[in-house]
């Protein structure tokens, strides 16, 4: 601030000021003025965000805030009369852009929705009520209004209050409904939500007579309280066509199909290019159960559409345009669909079941993007085409020739349908916040305007195919990035209140910590995702999906899935995380609810077990050797613990949620001065071996075969390329650390012993030698495998494991016992003989046997 001082003559001011100076005096005056607050205080730098809250209640109450990349959790400095008050330093904050605010309750237990945003334009004291996505710029009206009410059935209504509404006041209320044709004000009955309270900012209103969509635009008003809009809700559940969706193409004719059972109005925006330009218009004709549609008969190849929905209730946004929910081509998140046509050829896929997977999961970008990856394609789709790729410098392979020679047969690509992404800015994201469900995201194309991205990652499916891949989508049905009913891409501006489930009060369930939860158990909903998920098998021959937060998604429709994907692929995998992030309306799929019915879930049980919880830095076994009991239901598939078959178990150690298993490695025993890289890469190594002979399927973190750091990162999703990319230097330097997975994988996948189908089949051929017979030592396990009926060349191995920090000895059966892995080296490959009964084991270190 420019500081002005004015000389005094005598205790009187210089007469003799010019007019500038005097200007200039009266400038600093006002913008000091205007950067204090209410109390005077001076606000250079601060933003005052006062908020409240019709229940009063504010404890555990804070203001997130973004900018880009940029998060900061501001507390409260202080309330008033208002409510409570938020300093914001706006210096913290990157230069230009909007900040964002978000109050939120403890850890994300509940959060006011929707999104708001300061404008730097804005004065530096704002205003903010619940619900409400306006930031006032002077101090608003608090007084009780009937915030929204939503037409929830024929004969229902759910009032939404700003105060509370006493049961003994419910009868002085009398509510005046005023439709478009007509006004009610007598009701069947009127209570509060849940009945049995004695207060409530909810009501439920029975109706004498039947509404429907068509009644609507309508308010309600009740005594004390100003008037609100009334909503179309779950009166729409009831809609339902089995229509062909979506754009129809062909030379001749396009015809566009939309489900908008709410709206009054839908008009196609046709486009010549990809941004820009005027729209032809054409109105969609309304059809049965919620349909509109509109046919074409010209050749619309390579034009570009959207759609804008019209409505009965303040909802509806006619004046903006969303991407058709089924466009299998957009230009962007927020862009527009394209008319296209690709015929680009996919190599037929391997063929072999689940038990078979070794599962490598690996981001598009980081795969490629590190300088020196060896891939021309860095960070694209195309990097996973490149053959004959090396380390510069070296002989050593990278990309899709390295995924070959360390002998994984799967992999599971993170998120590439297309998510939220600011293509200006170009941040990295993992894409766990999906907008257009049935289009590759155009982040890893070379070109996003056109089709790029449609015949790019046919190629990358095509060359993995090639190589005897299969591949495995990570899909996220279970939430968008619509996370909050402000937030309009295609759902939210075509049927407002139906893809997400509500609570009464219209605010989101969030089980999933992104802001929403998808109702897959409503059935247009469950079409929209069964539909989609056939689609990309289909079109793109994809050979499984890894579903995101599966304990969100209805185990009616997850067995709808199943059977309908292998109707087109027996072999098709399926498996997604049995959990939730939050609190869900309801039964989540969780552990044990896959038993029988064909699908598998992760195993964070043994993970834990393994290296510790993800979400601490606490120790598991093979830091500690704590916990062997968890490991011994590890090893046998967890079939007494929560499934029925080993095919049913995904086992890890580390994925790209948390940290790393090397950070974590770092981070858990960091307080042992006494433990080197050599100590923690024998751990690597411990977990290995029993992630690799264990039952069940395999699955492997990227780069986890050449001990990738992500720096101690616990949740990387939009940190840069630095922390995220794959050092292919790491292979050159941990190459034991590689040589080592690869030894133990082809020990996997030519031995059959190792993968059983069946909890028969294990109990029968899995026997742990810790009895009166053997010695193992202390928290040190010893298992021994036989081949039953699985026609193994092998009739046994012996699996001995020593996770103490000191040499531990083993006694063993009596066999011709051949030694193919130790310490130092894993494979199919003889090590030495061992005819001894007695064996010692360095420390931190597992042996592997086996007798012909």
């Amino acid at each position: 601030m420019l500081l002005i001082g004015i000389t005094m003559h005598k205790g009187k001011a210089d007469a003799g000021l010019s007019k500038n100076f005097k200007f200039a005096c009266l400038f600093s005056l006002l913008f000091a003025l205007c950067n204090c607050n209410q109390t005077g205080n001076r606000t250079m730098s601060t933003l005052t965000v006062h908020y409240h809250r019709y229940d009063n209640q504010y404890a555990d109450w804070t203001l997130w805030t973004w900018v880009d990349q940029k998060n900061v959790e501001i507390k409260p400095s202080g309330s008033d009369s208002f409510g409570i008050i938020f300093s914001l330093d706006i210096e913290k904050y990157p230069p230009g852009g909007s900040i964002n605010l978000l109050p939120k309750y403890k850890n994300w237990e509940n959060r006011d929705d929707p999104n708001r945003s300061w404008s730097r334009s804005m004065p530096k004291e704002v205003w903010m009520l619940p619900g409400d996505a306006t930031v006032y710029v002077k101090k608003p009206d608090t007084s009780p209004v009937l915030r929204k009410a939503f037409l929830d059935g024929l004969d229902t209504i759910t009032i939404v209050f700003s105060h509370p509404i006493q049961k003994t006041a419910l009868a002085t209320l009398k509510p005046r409904l005023e439709c478009r044709i007509k006004t009610i004000q007598q009701f069947k009955s009127i209570h509060l939500i849940p009945e049995t309270a004695d207060s409530s900012g909810l009501v439920r209103l029975v109706l004498k007579e039947k509404l429907s969509p068509s009644d609507l635009p309508g308010k309600i008003s009740t005594n004390g309280y100003k008037s609100g809009d009334l909503f179309l809700r779950d009166i729409l559940t009831d809609y339902h066509t089995d229509a062909p969706l979506g754009l129809n193409y062909s030379p001749e004719k396009s015809v566009f199909s939309l489900f908008a059972p709410g709206a009054t109005a839908v008009t196609l925006n046709l486009y010549g290019k990809a941004e820009g330009g005027n729209a032809r218009k054409i109105a969609l004709e309304r059809k049965e159960n919620g349909l509109w549609s509109a046919a074409i008969n010209e050749d619309l190849i390579g034009m570009y559409y959207t759609y804008s929905v019209n409505g009965p209730d303040p909802a509806y946004k006619p004046a903006l345009e969303f991407i058709d929910p089924y466009a299998r081509c957009v230009t962007s998140h927020n862009g527009r669909a394209l008319v296209y046509r690709d015929d680009t050829p996919i190599a037929e896929p391997p063929s072999f079941p689940i038990s078979e997977a070794v599962i490598y999961e690996i981001h598009v970008r980081d795969f490629s993007i590190a300088e020196n990856s060896g891939i021309r394609h860095k960070g694209k789709y195309l990097g996973f085409t490149e053959e004959d790729t090396r380390l510069p410098g070296t002989d050593l392979r990278t990309g899709l020739d390295h995924l070959v020679e360390l002998g994984v047969n799967t992999i599971q690509l993170l998120p590439v349908q297309d998510f939220e992404h600011d293509d200006a800015v170009n941040n990295y994201f993992w894409g766990y916040m999906t907008v257009n469900f049935n289009s590759p995201d155009g982040w890893y194309a070379n070109r996003q305007a056109d089709a790029s991205r449609i015949r790019e990652f046919k190629q990358l499916v095509d060359s993995c195919h090639k190589k005897g891949l299969k591949v495995v989508l990570d899909v996220v049905y279970n939430h968008t990035a619509e996370g909050n009913s402000e937030i309009r891409y295609n759902f939210n501006g075509i049927v407002p209140h139906f893809y997400y489930r509500e609570k009464p009060d219209g605010s989101y369930w969030n089980g999933s910590g992104c802001g929403n939860e998808v109702r897959s158990e409503l059935p247009m909903v469950r079409r929209f995702i069964i539909e989609s998920l056939k689609y990309w098998v289909q079109e793109y021959k994809i050979d499984g999906y890894r579903f995101d937060l599966m304990g969100l998604i209805d185990l009616e429709t997850m067995e709808m899935i199943v059977r309908e994907l292998r109707t087109i692929r027996p072999d098709i995998f399926i498996y997604g995380e049995p959990w939730t992030a939050g609190e869900t309306p309801i039964t989540p799929t969780v552990k044990g609810t896959q038993r029988g019915r064909g699908f598998a879930v992760f195993n964070d049980h043994y993970r834990d077990a393994l290296k510790g919880p993800w979400y601490n830095t606490d120790p598991g076994y093979i830091q500690t050797g704590k916990n062997p009991e968890s490991i011994k239901k590890g090893i046998l598939g967890s079939i007494d613990d929560f499934a029925d078959s080993p095919t049913e178990v995904l086992n890890y150690v580390a994925c790209h949620d948390g940290r790393t298993l090397w950070d974590q490695l770092v981070a858990s025993t960091e307080g042992d001065s006494s433990l080197t890289d050599t100590e923690l890469k024998a751990m690597d190594k411990l977990a290995a071996v029993l992630l690799l002979t264990s039952q069940g399927v395999p699955f492997i973190h990227g780069g986890q075969e050449m001990l990738r750091t992500k720096f101690g990162s616990h949740n990387s999703y939009n940190q840069p390329d630095k922390i995220n990319k794959i050092r292919w230097d790491y292979k050159q330097e941990n190459l034991d650390i590689f040589n080592y997975y690869k030894g133990l994988i082809q020990l996997r996948k030519e031995h059959p012993m190792l993968r059983m189908t069946s909890a028969v089949e294990v109990r029968k051929n899995v026997q742990f030698l810790d009895n009166k017979k053997y010695t193992v030592p202390k928290n040190s396990l010893a298992y021994q495998i036989t081949r039953g009926n699985s026609k193994d060349r092998w009739s046994r191995i012996l699996v001995l494991v020593n996770p103490s920090h000191h040499p531990e000895t083993f006694t063993i059966p009596k066999g011709k016992w051949i030694l193919v892995a130790d310490h130092s080296s894993a494979g199919v490959d003889i090590i030495e003989p061992v005819s001894q009964t007695n064996l010692e084991l360095k420390p931190i270190s597992a042996m592997v046997l086996y007798e012909l």
